[in-house]
């Protein structure tokens, strides 16, 4: 057998069970886990199953337990959904039946496994290149559209020198005809349906499940992802779920798995029987989004948080507002996005839009966070509220401290001004108040002030020497976390969330200014340097980390430096350990808009779902025509992302590599 390493690890021991060697797994949370010996992408098993992120256990079971693909047709599924199971749960179901996507791939010659290749899940003395070596009762030489040489050979030439390619079945296929699904200890409630982008995903001609109840508190935990997967011909498909989301990443995996086969008109189960155990590694896995810079409608996002969900990511990181504009239109100081968005009615999120975001996110077991940054990047505050900035307008003119696209974010908030004080406070509790996703977070910003702006103002600098003594750069540091403890943070908290904020100082903890300022629970969101990191989480603090997270400026092989990318940093101890929550894609807004949504988001963003979610070992830079590995899957999965971007006005996601991608529904 064998096994993707990843948070779970074999036993040592294959046990026989009605004639099937399955690998028994340990699928406990670990965040010290083992080093990787994942085969994926080498193993002929991995090369046909194409799952992003990768199951962390894939049950390999003996030949002769083998019983070749099975065809599933929706109309004549019959779905039981459990009673704990959610209005989410059953988007997923309805998706994973209804949804096509096909996909083509070059036709491979070299070091390229056949469809039938040993430990295929085709039996040996089944294999098979033209219909005349399937004896009786079969009478089909099976091989994937996809993958046949053409209308009247299966296998490629080079077949004649290796394995068969196809597998003989019945000359219709069997079916699958039945999908289980559990959701554990859930108690989600379920929200409505009622926006257009869910209702057009969400008809299929399978029996209508059963009602079931609508989202739980958001857990953000990466024990709630927990599931395993099975499927047999007496069974059928059976998904169960620690958790209405364990279930739902279950049915995401699913999804992968039933591949749209145009020639056999039906979805198609490949493997049967199949067994997978699987679980999230990361509890914060997540993507951010800048809609300050350029504006992203709120369909954009919408779809965004479908893709999220394919890639098992959870949580959206929404930095709203910035200096170049301040889109959201608050109902308290409507004048902010109407003086300080690109446009007071194109480019504003209302209250609602924000509650509609949300609402379509728990269906997507994704947490929105929503990032009012302060006290900085605040220039657009200015063009209503002059009055609550810092003074420093002839030092922004003048000292050319930062030139570069974002010039004008050297512009701060007075922090000793009372209606400034108030107006975020307020803000922070509108945001807070929304809550639609039950989702434990607001952000609150809090990079990059610029301590010469705020001495440069007259009024700041003699609070600054009256309260701390002096105007040194601690000083104006106590007057940061001041404002962070007393204003933003302490809004946050009176709402009953978690503030989450970017690291404010590169030394991380140990700075006089802020240790033991922001409650116990805060995150920190490092982007400064790896070594801060490891420092926050060995002091007991929450950490999602961004640094090697940065997609801007990346090309076509991003995606490779993002999966790549190391999130937990050595030496730590396994309690040290659970303090790194997770990581986030990093997409900010100087270069990026709707029209490349595809590229940044999709393309090279989604590379890391991997990551997130499961131990892998590196990956080697592709080359250009690769079709092998890891490349290839990731290829797939991209194509798979279609079926999500259906109802998007922007760019799918292009490909890395040569293949060809269709949604019939487009």
């Amino acid at each position: 057998s064998t096994m993707a390493a990843g948070r779970c690890w074999a036993v040592a021991a294959a046990v026989a069970f009605t004639a099937i060697f399955v690998a028994h797994v340990d699928c406990r949370p670990s965040h010290n886990p083992a080093p990787s010996n994942d085969t994926a992408g080498a193993d002929p098993m991995y090369d046909s199953i194409n799952v992003w992120p990768m199951p962390t256990n894939v049950s390999l079971l003996s030949d002769q337990a083998a019983l070749g693909p099975h065809g599933v047709l929706a109309a004549n599924v019959t779905v039981k959904l459990g009673p704990t199971c959610d209005s989410g749960v059953e988007l997923a179901a309805t998706e994973a039946l209804a949804l096509k996507t096909i996909f083509q791939g070059p036709t491979r010659t070299y070091n390229a496994p056949p469809y039938a290749a040993p430990d295929s899940y085709c039996p040996l003395s089944r294999r098979c290149g033209v219909a005349l070596d399937c004896a009786a009762p079969f009478g089909q030489c099976f091989v994937p559209d996809n993958r046949r040489w053409n209308a009247s050979h299966a296998c490629s030439p080079s077949s004649a020198y290796g394995t068969p390619c196809g597998c003989c079945v019945s000359a219709t296929l069997p079916k699958l005809t039945s999908l289980t699904v559990t959701c554990g200890k859930g108690s989600r409630t379920r929200h409505s349906q009622n926006n257009t982008h869910a209702a057009a995903t969400s008809s299929y001609n399978a029996s209508a499940p059963p009602p079931v109840p609508p989202p739980t508190p958001f857990d953000p935990s990466a024990a709630s992802t927990g599931y395993t997967l099975d499927v047999t011909a007496e069974g059928g498909i059976v998904v169960s779920g620690v958790s209405p989301a364990g279930a739902a990443y279950g049915l995401s995996t699913l999804a992968q798995l039933l591949r749209w086969d145009a020639k056999a008109d039906m979805h198609v189960m490949d493997f049967v029987p199949l067994h997978i155990e699987d679980q999230g590694l990361y509890d914060w896995r997540g993507m951010m989004v800048d809609t300050s810079r350029h504006f992203v409608p709120v369909q954009e996002l919408l779809t965004l948080l479908d893709v999220m969900y394919a890639a098992k990511l959870n949580v959206l990181h929404w930095h709203m507002v910035d200096s170049p504009s301040f889109p959201f239109a608050s109902a308290h100081y409507p004048e902010l996005a109407k003086q300080g968005a690109w446009h007071d009615t194109a480019a504003v999120y209302t209250p609602q839009d924000v509650a509609a975001v949300k609402q379509h996110a728990a269906l997507r077991f994704v947490a929105v966070v929503v990032e009012i940054d302060t006290p900085a990047h605040t220039l657009a505050v200015a063009k209503s509220h002059p009055e609550w900035m810092a003074d420093c307008w002839q030092w922004m003119a003048t000292s050319r401290y930062k030139v570069d696209v974002d010039s004008d974010d050297c512009m701060a908030l007075d922090p000793t001004q009372p209606g400034a004080r108030t107006m975020v406070a307020d803000l922070l509790a509108e945001i807070a108040a929304i809550d639609n996703d039950d989702s434990p977070w607001v952000h609150i910003g809090g990079d990059e002030v610029k301590y010469p702006c705020w001495n440069s103002s007259a009024g700041i600098r003699a609070h600054v020497a009256g309260t701390y003594g002096n105007l040194s750069t601690a000083a104006f540091a106590r007057l940061q976390a001041e404002w962070t403890a007393n204003v933003s943070s302490a809004a946050v908290v009176r709402s009953g969330k978690v503030p989450v904020l970017w690291q404010p100082t590169a030394a991380g903890p140990g700075d006089a200014a802020w240790d033991g300022v922001l409650p116990p629970n805060a995150v920190y969101m490092v982007w400064l340097n790896a070594d801060s990191a490891k420092a926050y989480a060995q002091a007991g603090m929450d950490v999602v980390y961004t640094t090697p997270f940065y997609v801007a400026g990346m090309g076509s092989n991003g995606w490779n430096h993002v999966y790549n990318a190391k999130v937990m940093p050595d030496g730590l101890t396994p309690e040290q350990q659970r303090h790194i929550r997770g990581a986030e894609v990093c997409i900010w807004g100087e270069s990026f808009a709707g029209a490349n949504l595809g590229v940044r988001a999709y393309q090279i963003g989604l590379g890391a779902a991997e990551t997130f979610w499961r131990n892998h070992p590196s990956s080697p830079t592709p080359g250009a025509a690769a079709g092998l590995g890891t490349s290839d899957r990731y290829n797939r999965f991209l194509c798979h992302v279609h079926r999500y971007t259906t109802h998007s006005d922007v760019a799918d996601p292009p490909p890395i590599m040569p293949s060809h991608c269709y949604v019939p529904s487009k």
